[in-house]
């Protein structure tokens, strides 16, 4: 699946072409590309990125596939303009027995391995144990299935560093197309390409999908007159977006189970808060960080094994700042604003974070719990 055009450019023009996002296969695994033997990973892979941008809204750049005889024969690597982003490995003539859904992978007979994606223990087991498997209650996948499901995880988690201002350019293309008044307010008198773009990358970099497209453009056209910041627009978008991107994180219907903070700890954190030009922060000392990472880190790791999703509300003042605090160490970890929040959406507490020197009195505590009734958990400022 090399790009269309590679074979006309020149020798030269080769050499400093780079290719945006590529798959490399050790020589093991070229059978499951291979059409002559059953292979059909090539089209799984024009299928993943199909419904990736069904997905997320966002066009994607072709995929290259190559064979890499450096890798281990049933190795394989993504690569982002030529710098590997991980590695993992799968057995063409076996399946991955994975322990979920009440099954322990653990007690079958095979190569135990972990899956890629979700981080289960798993076990590479001969095709003619998968009814075995199956009865013992775990999940049966075959190897390009594995490939494939890792291959659309790595494209969410990389889609905002894919998405380049061509890109950009094609969305508003077929934008324009349909709403022709809004592009042509935008373009160039509000904003450049380039800010569009940004602001879009920020979405993309928290798995908010762009597929609203038009309603993104509305309100950075809204805004654009106050602000040109890409944080600040992309923030104000999460507003909008809320009633379709939240209810992915719901554990039921309207009800979201996420951490809070403790008020006085949340009021902390917000006068650390620090913007510049280019980025938004927070000044933190060793004390604080230990303190708030060792309320949090157990949390996290509580709510990823019951199979909830990681989640923390917070004021829209604090939200990105802390966000980008913690991405680098807990990257699951998803931090939402309460003015995001639809207004049908109640929060069931999963914990608050407080520190010892940052809380309340217990009386003042004990009086705000009997002011509020059960349940009613404000999700709107």
């Amino acid at each position: 699946m090399q790009a269309p055009d590679a074979s006309q450019l020149s020798p030269m023009e080769s050499a400093i072409e780079q290719e945006v996002f590529g798959l490399e296969m050790g020589y093991g695994l070229l059978v499951l590309a291979d059409k002559k033997k059953g292979g059909d990973l090539l089209e799984r892979i024009t299928g993943a990125r199909t419904n990736f941008a069904k997905e997320m809204g966002m066009l994607l750049p072709t995929i290259g596939v190559r064979d890499n005889i450096e890798l281990e024969p049933n190795e394989y690597r993504f690569l982002l303009r030529g710098k590997e982003i991980t590695r993992a490995s799968v057995i063409p003539d076996r399946a991955l027995a994975m322990s979920m859904g009440g099954g322990d992978a653990g007690k079958l007979n095979g190569i135990p391995t972990t899956e890629p994606v979700f981080g289960i223990s798993a076990m590479w087991i001969p095709e003619d144990e998968k009814r075995h498997a199956e009865v013992e209650g775990c999940t049966v996948v075959d190897p390009s299935s594995v490939l494939v499901t890792h291959l659309s995880d790595v494209l969410k988690r990389t889609a905002h560093l894919i998405l380049e201002r061509e890109g950009t350019q094609r969305l508003l293309d077929l934008i324009k197309d349909k709403n022709p008044t809004l592009v042509s307010e935008l373009l160039p008198d509000l904003v450049n390409v380039g800010v569009i773009q940004r602001t879009l990358q920020n979405l993309l970099r928290e798995r908010i999908p762009i597929k609203n497209l038009t309603l993104i453009l509305e309100t950075i056209a809204d805004m654009a007159s106050l602000t040109k910041n890409p944080d600040d627009l992309s923030e104000q978008t999460r507003k909008r977006l809320g009633m379709y991107f939240i209810k992915e994180f719901e554990s039921d219907t309207n009800k979201l189970v996420a951490m809070t903070f403790e008020p006085t700890l949340e009021q902390t954190l917000i006068s650390r808060v620090k913007r510049s030009q280019f980025d938004i922060g927070l000044v933190m000392d060793p004390q604080l960080t230990e303190g708030i990472i060792k309320e949090i880190e157990p949390k996290i790791k509580e709510m990823s094994e019951s199979g909830i999703t990681p989640v923390i509300v917070t004021t829209a003042e604090l939200r990105l700042a802390f966000r980008r605090f913690m991405e680098p160490s807990y990257p699951q970890l998803v931090v939402l604003a309460y003015q995001e929040l639809p207004a049908e959406t109640q929060i069931e507490p999963f914990g608050a974070i407080a520190l010892a020197d940052q809380s309340l009195p217990e009386e003042i505590i004990n009086a705000m719990e009997k002011q509020q009734a059960p349940g009613d958990v404000p999700v709107a400022a």
